[in-house]
């Protein structure tokens, strides 16, 4: 089967030419005559607190689904729900439902873990979290979170009351420990990072602002080489200009998050987070105090923004394939290959998402589940 195409992203690099497929893997690439649009990986986010209509701090096993076959449709392969700062005792209800997902066979798109974006916040730069359900850094909680269900990440502010000696035990027992609604100046976000935080939740947002004198959490992960930097490229939450200056500064550590929220692919345009009600407004979800909740961004969507802004494609699609493969530690995930599985999206023209092929086959037809 010939897919048709213009060219393909494969191994990270562009390859002009039709790609072809043979019993479910890629068969041969740079074939003419091409065609239209461009054969990319899967895409991978690993921040979504709802899709589809679904609020994933409320959604039942059967919305679950409902949200990752709409995830699917829009191109996305591998997922990490996100879970936002709540009651306790449903945020491990929450999990325990994601386990159930995560084994089910029905799920179109591969739950690849859990994240729990709080509870230790600061209430300083809380968003959309709920104060009264922030809490001080304590091992015990996650402990139980742990055991409730498939939990990967943790968001932690890092100046917070014992915070880096949780970080640092978190960090042992497995867990991707990342640094976020944080006030945190350049010695405590220092020392979150040395206790072993790893990566910075939607940098620049939800943290003490970047000033020249005083560059905060923002500053400090852009200059440490070992900290990886997760970014909303929706000229909503960032500006295209703060997005080209992060790039500039540190691409190579970089992915591509949506932070979507239940609004987005929502068949009424509705959605709620952490039990607010949302109000969109030329596609962007805000509390009704105007407050950013989350975004209805699709990982398709940034790729299209930076591709207009000027960036090689094959550079902008690994941002949401290869770069969050890499971090998570998902072998054959995020790249193709020549003589590996055909598992990959078509991109139209415009960027947007027109196939959806696994394992050779057609699986949701676009704008249909």
């Amino acid at each position: 089967m010939r897919l048709g195409v213009a060219g393909a992203v494969i191994g990270g690099g562009y390859v002009p030419g039709d790609l072809e497929i043979e019993d479910g893997t890629l068969a041969r690439s740079g074939l003419s005559p091409s065609g239209e649009g461009y054969a990319i990986p899967g895409l991978i986010d690993l921040q979504v607190n709802g899709y589809g209509g679904v609020d994933f701090n409320t959604a039942t096993h059967d919305e679950f689904l409902e949200a990752l076959r709409y995830l699917k449709r829009d191109g996305v392969f591998a997922v990490q729900p996100t879970i936002i700062t709540d009651d306790e005792a449903n945020v491990e209800r929450q999990l325990r439902t994601l386990a159930k997902v995560q084994a089910d066979p029905e799920a179109r798109c591969e739950v690849v873990g859990a994240h729990a974006e709080g509870p230790f916040l600061s209430p300083s730069h809380h968003g959309v979290h709920r104060l009264e359900y922030l809490r001080r850094p304590d091992q015990a909680i996650i402990e139980r979170f742990m055991a409730a269900g498939p939990l990967r990440t943790i968001t932690i502010a890092p100046e917070l009351e014992n915070a880096c000696a949780v970080i640092k035990w978190a960090a042992r027992a497995g867990l991707v420990v990342q640094a976020g609604h944080s006030g945190a100046d350049t010695v405590e976000a220092g020392a979150g990072f040395d206790s072993g935080a790893c990566a910075v939740t939607h940098l620049f947002n939800g943290m003490v602002p970047f000033g020249h004198r005083a560059p905060g959490i923002a500053g400090v992960a852009l200059t440490r080489k070992d900290v990886q930097l997760q970014v909303i490229a929706d000229n909503v939450h960032l500006s295209e200009e703060t997005v080209h200056l992060i790039l500039s500064a540190a691409e190579e550590r970089c992915m591509l998050v949506t932070d979507a929220s239940s609004a987005a692919a929502s068949p009424s345009g509705r959605g709620t987070v952490g039990g607010f009600e949302l109000v969109v407004t030329d596609g962007v979800p805000r509390l009704p105090d105007g407050t950013l909740a989350g975004s209805t961004v699709t990982l398709a969507g940034q790729v299209a923004n930076l591709v207009r802004a000027r960036m090689p494609l094959e550079r902008a699609v690994n941002l949401v394939t290869r770069r969050p493969a890499e971090f998570f530690g998902l072998p054959g995930k995020g790249t193709l290959r020549i003589g590996g599985p055909a598992d990959l999206i078509v991109l139209g023209p415009d960027l947007s998402v027109v196939r959806v092929v696994e394992g050779g086959h057609d699986v949701l037809a676009h704008g249909a589940l």
